[in-house]
């Protein structure tokens, strides 16, 4: 890279210094084609079909490479709600744009099956078998109002709004079977509503567990109260809305940076998939005119996001961030977060934001390889490690991308950034406690029994911290900048004073930190634990324990006080995007 270009000086004048790229550019596999949205693969996986003499189309689960036929699941079915709603949505949307007969068509018959999946309480079962047969008592196909009946109500919803004006004796039947899903919706969220439980000290809302699950349900209702303002549809609107709104944790710059949290048994899982929170507040608030929901959403914009831009895309965080495998589910609903707080609040930086996220499907990711095809519309399923990725297309992928492209290929702030290459990403970075130095004592290497504890994921092995044992953590800096620390360990169900993390940088004290004070149960957390400037070179950070108990210590984070990411486009040139947690701000850098 050449630092003699202006706008790389800009950027060394707003971080003081350059630093070595976590990201670097590389030859990137992009489209063969122009970034248009194909809707051919996903017509492809339309399986069209007569049940009940009523026409349907059941969306075909997967597509494998290399011929791309049609695969069903095993022990589930062939096709599901889950993806057909998803489908209908993507076809609706098709229509509204682009004013095409044969998507709102394909929508049809797709509703026409969501319908037919649905019992005679309002909920819905999932999978179909190869004779079409309702698969009633799989485990991902049983009768409920989770995530398939959720999904349900978001494209009921819409098809709702879209027919009243096509086909409003369709909408009519539409309708009938909306207000019998929502009923029961209500009998699931409203006997718990107002109430709450306590994970950790936190208050997490007790009327609903699936917070994820239930933001696809939130944009079906939002959908329906736009053509028919109902109230027992806004009664629902509300008790999710508030439900989503007060389960979101954190802070611009600390974990888990305003994300909306996703299960109510977890305060520090967050993970990419599904998590439609942000989209389904913005566009509730929008609808309800809640100023409160539309700044929940702008806060995790403006934190979360703003977070993954600028450090890279990942899985799932819980708490420390795991990067593979990475799903279009997963980038699409940053996608549609961003692009959802753009319309709620008019501020074209959270469209480009949308954008440069989106860039993801067109090689700017951890494979450098395009993940949409648009000259055969497939969307493939996800990167697996660097440079490797997984070439099936099934129809979760096909259709979070189309939904994805839909959405910034009509914004003229969007579609600039859709294509962008990224230069130099400087952000967050992570030393596993075992490849510490043991300075102090006797620290001790422990490896879990498993990763996952029944709330959280450790990223390694851990070290056990005894009274008087200490780690030092080398660190080489290429630059003199000022970071936050972070460290993963397990807060302590110990009175605060009790369980000291002394804190040195190059042998200067900096913090004192409690690792104590947690109200139930020791449990794995994400905490900064001071701040200091880091020279250029190598540089030494020191932990010294100081309690009764051992201390369980999983990793350090550096985050820099500014991070950023700078890229490249046709259209803008040289840009850099701007992540400060001093200042809470987030700022756009354009070349020419």
């Amino acid at each position: 890279m050449k630092r003699n270009q202006w706008w790389i000086w800009v950027i060394v004048f707003l971080l003081t210094a350059s630093q070595t790229p976590l990201v670097s550019a590389h030859s990137v596999v992009s489209p063969s084609q122009p970034t248009r949205v194909n809707l051919a693969h996903l017509n492809h996986l339309q399986d069209e079909v007569m049940i009940n003499g009523m026409p349907m189309s059941v969306t075909r689960i997967y597509s494998e490479y290399p011929d791309y036929g049609w695969v069903p699941a095993n022990g589930e079915g062939i096709g599901c709600v889950d993806d057909t709603a998803r489908a209908a949505v993507v076809y609706l949307r098709d229509f509204e744009s682009n004013g095409n007969r044969d998507s709102l068509e394909r929508a049809r018959r797709a509703l026409n099956f969501i319908r037919y999946m649905q019992a005679d309480d309002g909920e819905f079962y999932n999978f179909v078998f190869a004779d079409y047969s309702i698969n009633r008592d799989g485990p991902t196909s049983h009768k409920s109002m989770g995530w398939w009946a959720a999904r349900a109500m978001w494209a009921m919803g819409y098809g709702y709004r879209v027919f009243l004006k096509e086909d409003p004796a369709y909408a009519t039947e539409l309708k009938k079977h909306f207000l019998l899903a929502n009923e029961a919706l209500q009998r699931t969220i409203a006997p718990q509503y107002g109430q709450y439980r306590t994970v950790h000290g936190v208050k997490v809302p007790a009327w609903m567990d699936g917070f994820d699950a239930m933001s696809n349900a939130l944009l079906g209702l939002t959908e329906f109260y736009r053509a028919e303002p109902l109230p027992e549809v806004k009664k629902s609107m509300e008790m999710i809305g508030n439900g989503l709104q007060q389960y979101q944790l954190g802070d611009f710059g600390l974990y888990p940076y305003h994300a909306h949290l996703d299960w109510g048994g977890s305060i520090q899982l967050w993970h990419a998939w599904g998590s439609s929170q942000p989209m389904a507040l913005a566009k509730a608030g929008i609808v309800l005119k809640r100023r409160d929901w539309i700044d929940s959403a702008r806060k995790a914009a403006d934190g979360l996001y703003a977070y993954l831009l600028t450090s890279g895309m990942i899985k799932e965080m819980a708490p420390t961030p795991t990067q593979f495998e990475q799903i279009a589910y997963g980038v699409n609903r940053m996608v549609q977060g961003l692009i959802s707080v753009y319309q709620a609040t008019g501020n074209p930086n959270y469209a480009r934001m949308a954008g440069l996220a989106a860039s993801w499907f067109t090689g700017n990711n951890a494979a450098h390889t395009a993940m949409y095809d648009p000259g055969t519309g497939r969307g493939y399923d996800g990167i697996i490690a660097p440079g490797k990725i997984n070439r099936n297309a099934g129809a979760e992928s096909t259709i979070e991308t189309l939904m994805a492209m839909q959405s910034v290929l009509s914004n003229h702030w969007a579609t600039p950034y859709v294509n962008a290459r990224t230069v130099e990403m400087h952000g967050l970075r992570l030393m596993e406690a075992e490849k510490a130095q043991a300075t102090h004592g006797s620290p001790v290497i422990i490896t879990p029994d498993s990763s996952w504890n029944g709330e959280a994921v450790y990223s390694s092995q851990t070290v056990k911290m005894s009274n008087g044992d200490g780690l030092t953590f080398v660190w080489d800096n290429d630059c003199t900048e000022p970071v936050q620390i972070e460290a993963a360990m397990e807060k302590q169900a110990t009175v605060k004073g009790k369980s000291i993390l002394e804190v040195l940088v190059n042998g200067k004290p900096i913090a004192l930190y409690d690792a104590g004070g947690s109200p139930d149960r020791d449990y794995l957390w994400r905490d900064p634990i001071g701040q200091a400037v880091l020279k250029k070179g190598i540089n030494r950070i020191t932990m010294i324990y100081h309690g009764g108990r051992p201390l369980i210590l999983d990793n350090i984070a550096v985050q820099p006080v500014r991070s950023f990411v700078s890229f490249t486009t046709e259209r803008t040139g040289q840009n850099a995007f701007i992540h400060d947690i001093r200042t809470k701000k987030n700022w756009f850098v354009q070349g020419k």
